[in-house]
């Protein structure tokens, strides 16, 4: 059943991504100006303000105000966008989503070493999957990208299907690590992108670092995956060159991360990230309850869990 269902999902949404952009945009023109008359209708607008006040305390009213009202716009304009997903041809992605740096990743990939794209929800993350699209004629390579399944099994089939269309295999969180040992057993060099600006659980909390003012919890699995198989390190830098027009930079963190210090891989992610936040505040997802983990509440954690791992504490890094 949840099968069906997502397929009828799929075909309308196919339906209504036939339609030209500029008329998409229309219809997420009428949903802003309906938020923007009444804020109370904007989408976990509480998270949002928050969000922005404690990561910009330098900032005023004014500059607070007018920044949430442009993501609110770019956040609809990209709800559109999602759909044009469905039916947008590999020429027409390539075009709104252009992709540079992506020369040096086929060099490092055709000498055999696999490449681990970071990136935050900045901008159309959705189109990102157009990636790879570079490289699905490279016959040693398998794109692939990592996803937290959905609760709900009908959505999390839909958003695989639209996530799969350019040829993108989809491996869930809990799978990654078995994937990618196949992948070098079958003689693959794998190109994995991780969004991993999302919040980890309590027990899954191995470093904090600062971030948008704030001591934050990180996810570090990309990481480990990434010393264990010493692949290279790159981060997706994006930004809007106008509406329904992005630029994604790939940027090189680090070419081998076997012998690097441990969480360096993941500090440097973090700082990238950030900058990329600060230089375009209202490209990245507001909406996430980001800081929900506090350090505070981490501390309450570790009191009722005396025995969990508490080697890799802020202080002791």
């Amino acid at each position: 059943m949840s099968k069906i269902l997502a397929n009828i999902l799929y075909a309308l949404i196919w339906v209504i991504s036939l339609l030209p952009l500029p008329v998409l945009y229309l219809f997420s023109d009428i949903v802003w100006l309906i938020m923007f008359i009444c804020p109370p209708l904007r989408y976990r607008h509480k998270i949002v303000r928050k969000n922005l006040e404690l990561s910009f305390p330098d900032k005023d009213k004014r500059w607070l105000r007018r920044t949430e009202r442009q993501f609110y716009y770019q956040f609809a304009c990209q709800v559109m966008e999602g759909l044009k997903n469905a039916s947008a041809s590999p020429r027409w992605i390539m075009r709104h989503m252009e992709i540079t740096g992506y020369e040096k990743v086929r060099e490092e990939a055709a000498k055999g070493q696999s490449q681990i794209f970071y990136l935050g929800h900045t901008g159309n993350w959705e189109w990102i999957s157009s990636l790879n699209l570079y490289f699905n004629d490279m016959e040693k390579a398998a794109g692939c990208q990592v996803y937290h399944k959905l609760e709900n099994e009908t959505m999390d089939l839909l958003m695989l299907k639209l996530r799969s269309r350019f040829g993108t295999q989809s491996i869930p969180m809990e799978h990654v690590m078995r994937r990618l040992v196949e992948f070098r057993r079958d003689g693959k060099v794998f190109l994995v992108g991780m969004i991993a600006d999302q919040v980890p659980m309590w027990w899954n909390i191995h470093y904090w670092t600062e971030f948008m003012n704030r001591k934050t919890p990180v996810f570090t699995g990309s990481e480990r995956i990434s010393r264990k198989m010493d692949t290279g390190v790159w981060y997706l830098h994006v930004t809007r060159k106008r509406r329904g027009y992005y630029r994604c930079d790939m940027q090189l963190m680090y070419n081998h991360t076997a012998d690097l210090p441990e969480f360096a891989v993941t500090e440097k992610y973090m700082r990238m990230l950030e900058e990329n936040i600060r230089e375009c505040p209202y490209l990245w997802l507001w909406t996430h309850n980001r800081w929900k983990r506090t350090w505070e509440g981490y501390q309450r954690w570790l009191a009722k869990h005396p025995t969990a791992d508490r080697k890799h504490l802020l202080e002791e890094n």
